[in-house]
């Protein structure tokens, strides 16, 4: 009886195993359709561009789908709103820029609505993605108080013919590295006030900066549902100067043959010497066994 009931709940796991393995499996069948992606940057206030990204569902994780044909439009999918066409590279992304013949829409306009479509191709479906946002700039700026040096920045939307400031946006405010931007002080992020300013105390007061002593300022706005994606810069003298020191010219074993270590040379000349005088002294004693070898034949003559 109590084989039996083991045998009984061995059969009984492995079946409510199969049961989940298979529902699991069909649910990530049913999600491999290729998702896409539209998002709109504006970086430094100038030209802005449109990015769209192509992903499928392999297992439980999205991966990018590369080499996909994807037009984007503004507002609507007819012919003459085409802002140009793409295909994803190998990371599933495009970029497709603002051609200069929508400059007089975008400078009279305040909100836009841009539209990705990609077209059925084998076995992917048509898809289309789309978005809505508003115009705005992003600026940058800094204060000195007392000694403590801030840096500020404000989203400004177009109203009209003027520019607002927009209040409660969360941005972020750093310092341009060479493997990200590090953050101008102890938060990650920075929500603007009833004035539309966000302001973050600089508290890196060595910082390294170039031979000047130059940083970037950089604010970001990510990701924001009615703005989109903003960056702009800002070059300021509050870094260390730093020189790269050079270590080309002096004795290394990476250095040109005229700096190599003196161990080095003194060890590869004592090689060639050795070889070079080991050469000439068996020629020499071939030489002399030559010269006996005759002497020998004269004496026998005689």
């Amino acid at each position: 009886m109590k084989a039996n009931y083991h045998h009984k709940l061995i059969i009984a796991i492995v079946f409510i195993t199969c049961f989940f393995t298979g529902r699991s499996y069909a649910q990530d069948s049913a999600a491999s359709t290729t998702v896409l992606g539209i998002r709109y940057f504006l970086p430094e206030n100038k030209v802005p561009y449109i990015e769209v990204s192509t992903k499928k569902k392999v297992g439980r994780v999205f991966e990018p789908v590369k080499g996909l044909p994807v037009s984007v439009y503004i507002t609507d999918t007819s012919a003459d709103n085409l802002l140009g066409s793409t295909k994803t590279s190998s990371n599933g992304t495009g970029r497709i820029a603002l051609p200069p013949s929508f400059k007089a829409a975008w400078d009279s306009l305040g909100e836009f609505t841009f539209v990705a479509s990609m077209p059925a191709n084998g076995k992917e479906e048509a898809q289309t993605a789309e978005i809505t946002v508003k115009k705005a700039i992003l600026v940058i700026d800094t204060v000195s108080e007392d000694g403590v040096r801030s840096v500020t920045a404000q989203l400004k939307e177009k109203v009209g013919q003027e520019w607002v400031a927009v209040k409660d946006i969360e941005m972020k405010l750093g310092i341009k590295r060479a493997l990200g931007n590090l953050s101008v002080g102890e938060d990650e992020t920075y929500t603007a006030d009833t004035t539309g300013l966000a302001i973050a105390e600089f508290k890196h007061d060595s910082m390294p900066g170039d031979a000047k002593g130059n940083i970037f300022l950089v604010a970001r706005v990510d990701d924001n549902d009615t703005y989109g994606n903003l960056v702009v810069e800002k070059t300021v003298p509050w870094g260390k100067a730093h020189q790269a020191e050079s270590h080309f010219w002096h004795r290394s074993l990476w250095s040109t043959g005229g700096r190599a270590p003196v161990w080095l040379l003194t060890i590869a000349l004592g090689i060639i010497i050795g070889v070079w005088g080991t050469i000439f002294y068996l020629i020499r004693q071939m030489f002399r066994i030559r010269k006996l070898g005759h002497e020998y034949e004269k004496d026998i003559a005689v």
